[in-house]
């Protein structure tokens, strides 16, 4: 592996291609996208620049990060499209990491999902329920650890590690985020997903997939088609497959929670003796508190009670902390939800009719809705219709969908459809930090697969500890011709791999 080059002097595609950078800094996605304008510069699309939280020395990788696209940029970024609202694809946003770095560099321009449009009433609903829901597991997280038990501590430890992705740190931060009080949750991931939003200068744009293809300024020849968020509750909502599992490369079913559990969870940690209060997931009109008044169980229920519920070796008989393992059905619905507002970008390149999918981490009704998506394009006067499957059909390079997890890439209407013998996979994704953060499937391995036998071996894994696909034997699914297209187009570096397609 070559060392990352230090120079001055901004990097340049060849000509008439376009590249795509994908940043080997951990598990988090931040892809650099650079199209050739008509004028001999380039225009510079960044799309999302994040890091989980669990990684090492966060700041001081997206620092790395950072520089390298300034540079790469000629210290300009045209637009910038923020995916989701998730630490690990905003976080170089944030105070925390390199958002002093983005303020020295000019952006003219940053495109949202439909779902963050204040004007949206839909958006609005899901935005606030998003919310209300993470301040009922910052509850819970609280509850949890006021049982005193084991199990308890280790359930408010596995919300908090998903309430990471919302900005509140784990062993305590969501206390302590929680007691600041306020009508919204107040977690670092907002302030870095808003962070241009507020940004003096930069044009803030929603987009919508039932809107006619963007073309952009100075660049000829090239369509950016929204494929999704679907405006769809329900589709938003469907996150996982059927119990069939037939929509992916996986057996899974669906644990839906719905709004009352929240509420339920919303009144824990709450500060109050009451019954009902602390540490109770109940109404409390269906609780009695100690010593309260209420129906009491004859004194000889009473001590036969205290006999079994106290007898030797059966704690295992006691139920008083199983209700919380439906907290956990929560967060992670809370995360899928989120998951599946991804905004969903394909770069069509007109004249070779080549596609460039950015999924983001959009799940199952994400990716469902792209088979309704049709549009109307003009090319030299006649009118042609554009379909979503068509555009999966001409996909040229996919970035794998929430780092190759086993529900973000769907099986027939996907990748399946994805029939073109040039295409190329990129996954950001570190097997390492996976792991750390409980994640011991992904990547998903029958995924994986698949992704090799589609792409001909041209899957190309940010994991360091995964060597880039470009010795022969990795390739021996293609003539020699395509492995030398393909070898010459992959450019790799310590700090990231890098793409060129023709356009």
């Amino acid at each position: 592996m070559s060392k990352i080059q230090k120079t001055g002097q901004p990097e340049e595609p060849a000509a008439a291609a376009v590249t795509v950078r994908m940043y080997r800094h951990g598990l988090g996605d931040c892809f650099l996208v650079r199209l050739p304008k008509t004028n001999g510069t380039t225009f510079n699309m960044l799309i999302d620049c994040g890091l989980i939280a669990v990684a090492s020395n966060p700041k001081v990788t997206m620092e790395a990060v950072v520089a390298d696209i300034d540079r790469a940029c000629n210290h300009h970024i045209d637009l910038v499209a923020v995916t989701h609202e998730h630490w690990d694809h905003v976080s170089g946003f944030s105070i925390q990491q390199t958002q002093s770095a983005f303020d020295a560099i000019p952006i003219d321009e940053v495109w949202y999902a439909w779902t963050e449009d204040p004007s949206n009433k839909l958006g609005r609903k899901l935005r606030d329920e998003r919310e209300s829901k993470v301040r009922a597991l910052q509850a819970a997280a609280v509850g949890l650890r006021r049982t005193g038990t084991s199990l308890g501590a280790a359930r408010a430890e596995r919300v908090e590690t998903l309430l990471q992705f919302f900005g509140f740190d784990i062993g305590g931060g969501a206390a302590a985020d929680l007691s600041a009080g306020g009508t919204r949750p107040i977690g670092k991931t907002r302030a870095a997903f808003d962070y241009l939003l507020k940004r003096r200068g930069v044009q803030v744009r929603y987009r919508y997939p039932d809107k006619p293809p963007m073309t952009l300024d100075g660049v000829e020849g090239v369509r950016i088609y929204v494929l999704g968020p679907p405006e769809d509750e329900g589709r938003i909502k469907r996150s996982s497959p059927t119990k069939k599992g037939k929509e992916v490369y996986e057996f899974a079913s669906s644990v839906a929670a719905d709004d009352s559990l929240a509420a339920a969870f919303a009144r824990l940690g709450a500060d109050t003796s009451t019954a009902g209060g602390a540490d109770c997931p109940f109404e409390s009109l269906l609780a009695v508190a100690p010593g309260g008044p209420g129906r009491k169980p004859s004194p000889k229920l009473e001590a036969l009670m205290a006999e079994c519920w106290n007898a030797k070796d059966d704690d295992w008989r006691k139920i008083d902390a199983d209700w919380t393992v439906a907290i956990e059905s929560l967060a992670l619905d809370l995360d899928s939800h989120t998951n599946n507002t991804c905004l969903v970008l394909a770069i069509e390149l007109v004249k070779s009719g080549r596609v460039l999918l950015f999924p983001g981490d959009a799940q199952v009704g994400n990716w469902l809705s792209w088979q309704e998506r049709t549009w109307q394009v003009d090319e030299g006067g006649t009118t042609r219709t554009v379909t979503g499957p068509d555009l999966l059909r001409r996909t040229v390079f996919y970035k794998v969908g929430h780092h190759g997890s086993h529900n973000a890439t769907l099986r027939a209407a996907g990748l399946e459809q994805m029939e073109s013998e040039e295409l190329v996979a990129f996954v950001p994704v570190f097997k390492e930090q996976a792991e750390k953060n409980r994640w011991h499937q992904m990547p998903f391995e029958p995924l994986v697969t698949r992704l090799e036998e589609k792409t001909g071996g041209r899957l190309v894994v940010s994991d360091p500890k995964r060597s880039a696909p470009t010795a022969a034997r990795s390739l021996t699914r293609l003539t020699d011709e395509q492995r030398g297209v393909f070898t010459r187009s992959l450019t790799e570096k310590l700090l990231y791999y890098e793409h060129s397609i023709p356009l």
